[in-house]
């Protein structure tokens, strides 16, 4: 068996981490069993809901890849220890992501209701909200590779820190409804999401996760300095504009070369045209990512 290299720890990492998984699938089908008035079986199964389903699936898969990710960076040299530590992480990475996607419900789309039109079948609504409910897993993510924090100062930072990113996020939303304002002569962009316009949605969701995936960057390529709130804020507003501002300027340069000729903003905003609207959503996801790489 010298051909088996596992340690003992790995297998208790594995095991910890699935363990945790089944854990964390359970609460999350009890959530959203609980936000659903006739239950979760019957939204999917028989009134096949899709809107549903979709939020749903963006929400396991965004409190899984936390999970994994943050666990695979515990040792296991203390079993106890690690075990306890990887558990108040997650506490601590969920209830960002409840706040971040509170922040965004109540504040940045307040005239929009995600969770009442995704009850109504609205496939744009769960487009949005799995957008920024992916989006605030990577930022989560990104705070824990910058600071790795664990003294309460750290928290502290961590907790501004987040709150300055939410200040990114409202100000892209911010820029999309402008855009769409201009190019619809002073068209809502939350009104239109009640339409069901999927293609809105993907857009919407692709502009999200691109500019979460630009500060994941910023934040890893940003310095932390432990117990200095001023500084950490603007090493970070710094490294995270410039990042979000170079991700816009080269997706929209993509999307001009990749669909030459095309008026994307009347193919999306006006004919729900699905197609156009994944390439947009590929393009933002892959600059993102291209950033993500380099820095």
């Amino acid at each position: 068996m010298d051909y088996i290299t596992l340690s003992n720890q790995a297998f208790i990492a594995l095991g910890s981490s699935f363990i945790l998984a089944l854990l964390v699938i359970l609460i999350v089908r009890t959530i959203m069993k609980n936000k659903s008035p006739n239950g979760l079986r019957k939204e999917l199964a028989q009134k096949d809901n899709f809107a549903m389903g979709i939020s749903y699936a963006s929400t396991l898969f965004t409190v899984l890849v936390v999970t994994g990710f943050l666990f695979k960076n515990l040792s296991f040299t203390d079993i106890r220890a690690d075990t306890l530590y990887g558990i108040l992480l997650m506490l601590f990475a969920f209830a960002y992501i409840h706040v971040g996607k509170n922040i965004h419900a109540n504040f940045i789309l307040k005239d929009f209701n995600e969770e009442k039109e995704i009850q109504h079948k609205n496939i744009c609504a769960a487009l949005v909200e799995s957008g920024v409910m992916i989006g605030n897993g990577i930022l989560i993510l990104g705070l824990y590779n910058w600071s790795h924090a664990q003294s309460l100062d750290g928290l502290l930072i961590l907790a501004v820190t987040f709150i300055l990113l939410q200040v990114f996020m409202y100000l892209n939303s911010r820029w999309q409804e402008y855009a769409f304002s201009k190019a619809n002569q002073g068209s809502s962009l939350q009104n239109q999401f009640k339409f069901e316009n999927i293609s809105l949605g993907l857009r919407y969701g692709g502009q999200t996760l691109g500019t979460c995936l630009a500060i994941y960057a910023g934040l890893a390529s940003a310095a932390y300095f432990p117990g200095k709130m001023v500084e950490n804020l603007i090493m970070v507003a710094m490294q995270c504009g410039i990042l979000i501002i170079l991700q816009q300027f080269l997706s929209a340069l993509a999307i001009r070369l990749a669909l030459p000729k095309i008026n994307t903003e009347s193919e999306i905003d006006q004919q729900d045209n699905i197609g156009i609207a994944s390439i947009e959503l590929a393009i933002y996801i892959a600059v993102g990512l291209l950033l993500v790489k380099l820095f």
